[in-house]
């Protein structure tokens, strides 16, 4: 069952579900259970927050980098902050307006900036929740956000045809960068810092160098919307999209992708879990594990029932966000033969 209530009120939206959950039946019939992972997991239960009585369909999820605070946001307009130590929600911030579309920590983990629909961009100071560092305003809806390696940038991309770079110590902007299409879904730096990705509904990916942000390469990756984009190692670009394909790009051939196989349903989320493996998810509410360098699936989670919308991983630990409005903690297996167990984990893995 997919929790996708922005879709529900369309025909079209009906009719892609259908479609989607026909060809999930057509890819995987008799034989999900066979390559579901034993992970260990356990499941947080997100709270109701706003006038509405419900828990929120979840739209991104964010590890702290120290691994003490995960970011839970989503369509109830709230940040919700989880505390591993403490395993209970120790904040709930009411300031933004509408959907919350993006949540991230700075590199150092001293700093939490948010951004949706309500045109928004917050910065806050990791334990100083009553007020904003800084408080930006968008022409459009912000939906995702990224900060530099070194913490001293953070590029906005949503609906407008341009990206900004905020200097993260002031709070200004430094940068307006034009971008490929005005729908802008997904941005991300390399991890050696050389490089800014950008791509969105048009399917095509624009890179800037960071030193002097200047176009270094532009390629047509997908033919949908771009959902996600993360740097692998030696500056590989991965792409995931709602055409169900997840490329992986070298810059110095952008003409050459490789191509993991295609998946039963939209793609929403990626996550690198190390050097060689990385999940992906999306609207068959599952979470697929795969092997960069064979581009070999390893397997399936599955736990969720709803879309799969975002998700973070830290110190072996990954973290899934929901449109079934759960948050699932995952203990990263590299042999993937542990058993699985919903209750009396410690995720802190310590």
């Amino acid at each position: 069952m997919l929790y996708r209530r922005e879709f529900f009120g369309s025909l079209a939206g009906l009719a892609a579900i259908g479609t989607t959950a026909c060809l999930a039946r057509e890819i995987f019939a008799g034989n999900v259970l066979d390559e579901v992972l034993k992970w260990p997991s356990m499941v947080i239960e997100t709270l109701p927050n706003n006038d509405a009585y419900r828990a929120p369909v979840i739209t991104r999820v964010n590890v702290q980098p120290t691994g003490q605070l995960i970011s839970v946001v989503g369509d109830d307009h709230v940040i919700s902050l989880y505390d591993q130590k403490e395993s209970a929600f120790v904040e709930h911030i009411k300031r933004h307006k509408d959907w919350v579309r993006s949540c991230l920590f700075s590199p150092d983990g001293t700093k939490l900036a948010t951004a949706g629909n309500d045109r928004m961009l917050f910065m806050w100071q990791v334990g100083k929740w009553d007020d904003p560092i800084s408080i930006r305003r968008h022409e459009s809806a912000i939906f995702d956000l990224a900060f530099s390696p070194d913490g001293l940038y953070l590029a906005t991309v949503g609906f407008e045809e341009k990206l900004l770079i905020y200097d993260v110590q002031t709070g200004q902007v430094q940068k307006e960068l034009p971008c490929p299409c005005p729908d802008m879904h997904a941005v991300a730096f390399s991890q050696d810092g050389k490089y800014l990705a950008a791509g969105g509904r048009c399917g095509t990916v624009r890179v800037w160098n960071k030193q002097d942000w200047t176009q270094a390469v532009q390629f047509r990756a997908h033919s949908k919307r771009i959902r996600s984009i993360e740097f692998a190692s030696n500056n590989l670009v991965v792409s995931a999209s709602d055409d169900q394909f997840v490329r992986i790009t070298d810059l110095n051939s952008p003409t050459e992708p490789r191509t993991l196989p295609r998946h039963p349903s939209k793609l929403y989320a990626t996550a690198l879990l190390g050097q060689d493996m990385l999940a992906t998810a999306g609207s068959d509410n599952l979470i697929y594990i795969w092997r960069l360098s064979s581009l070999e699936k390893i397997g399936v989670l599955k736990g969720h029932s709803g879309t799969v919308s975002c998700l973070s991983q830290h110190d072996g630990q990954l973290v899934s966000g929901s449109y079934d409005t759960h948050v699932r903690l995952w203990k990263i297996s590299a042999t993937a033969q542990e058993r699985t167990t919903d209750r009396g984990w410690n995720p802190s893995f310590k």
